[in-house]
């Protein structure tokens, strides 16, 4: 975006949110006069300073500009049954299941209902396993809706159960566009960042028509062999790609696995407190000091995440 049309861009939006320039400079910690210098192609804004401006204005736009969700699940208990399984934790019906004689993860037979697999062996050692991909998770959410139940019913459930869990991705939904990627790989690799983990990846993918070769970006945080890792990535640019329209503009994906992931789910399920547990898992790995966006996407985590289905 060349500076002329950053400029128009600023005031349509700063107006939109009905914003006055000493409003906007007090809420992002900049002086009045610097934003009345930029609006008026006085000062040049950096790239950086124009991504704040915008991005926050987007944000200012949004009721609930923070959820939180389960993207992924997969938890085994200790059973041989999988129909067990099927009617008293998923509380679905076998017949809607598909029978497959082979399974995923060694075992030796599966039963499936879109991304939803129950996966069954005659081994005990290796139990019943359920996984719920993406859609696995929502598909699930319409069982659950339709009992009058939420995500922390069907965990507990699972606790009950003697469920041993796998591995969760816990996904807060960037609903505004407040978080930038590219800002945020640009300082990571600035070491304008505290870090647990030195291990990075960045992934451009997605290329889209008629945006001058425009590609959503993904920024992976710490090792994916670690009980531990952050996927952040442009969701509205993904799906958009494949030709599907979302209203989430990014996602900050928590990739938990084993024991971090017991850990973490019943932290959930017994304190309710989805603020709390999400701010301690990302604040024990990351952080980017001095970034004002930054400071804001923290304080929305630890005051206003609702947990939705």
């Amino acid at each position: 975006m060349n500076d002329i049309k950053f400029i128009e861009t600023l005031k349509q939006k700063r107006n939109a949110c009905d914003y006055s320039q000493s409003r906007l400079a007090l809420e992002l910690q900049i002086s009045r006069q610097n934003l009345n210098e930029i609006e008026n192609g006085k000062t040049k804004a950096s790239k950086e300073m124009k991504h704040i401006l915008l991005h926050y204005l987007d944000y200012c736009n949004c009721t609930q500009p923070f959820t939180l969700t389960i993207d992924y699940l997969r938890v085994r208990f200790p059973t041989t049954d999988a129909l067990e399984i099927i009617k008293n934790v998923l509380a679905m019906k076998s017949e809607y299941f598909i029978h497959e004689d082979y399974g995923m993860f060694g075992y030796e037979e599966q039963y499936i209902y879109g991304d939803i697999s129950v996966n069954a062996s005659k081994d005990s050692s290796m139990g019943v396993l359920l996984e719920l991909r993406g859609m696995g998770c929502r598909n699930l959410e319409y069982v659950l809706q339709a009992r009058g139940i939420d995500w922390y019913s069907f965990l507990s459930c699972c606790i009950d159960y003697q469920g041993v869990f796998k591995r969760i991705d816990l996904a807060i939904n960037d609903m505004g566009g407040l978080l930038d990627i590219e800002i945020l790989r640009e300082r990571y690799y600035a070491n304008k960042v505290w870090k647990r983990s030195r291990t990075h990846e960045a992934v451009d993918s997605g290329k889209l028509s008629g945006t001058n070769g425009d590609t959503a970006k993904t920024f992976y945080i710490g090792s994916k062999s670690s009980s531990i890792y952050f996927c952040l990535y442009e969701k509205e640019k993904e799906q958009k790609s494949k030709g599907i329209k979302t209203d989430i503009k990014n996602r900050f994906e928590i990739r938990l696995k084993n024991g971090k992931a017991e850990q973490t789910i019943e932290q959930l399920v017994f304190s309710r407190n989805p603020e709390q547990t999400i701010a301690n898992l990302i604040l024990t790995q990351i952080d980017f000091p001095d970034y004002i966006l930054w400071d804001i996407f923290l304080d929305n985590v630890t005051t206003s995440l609702p947990f939705i289905m």
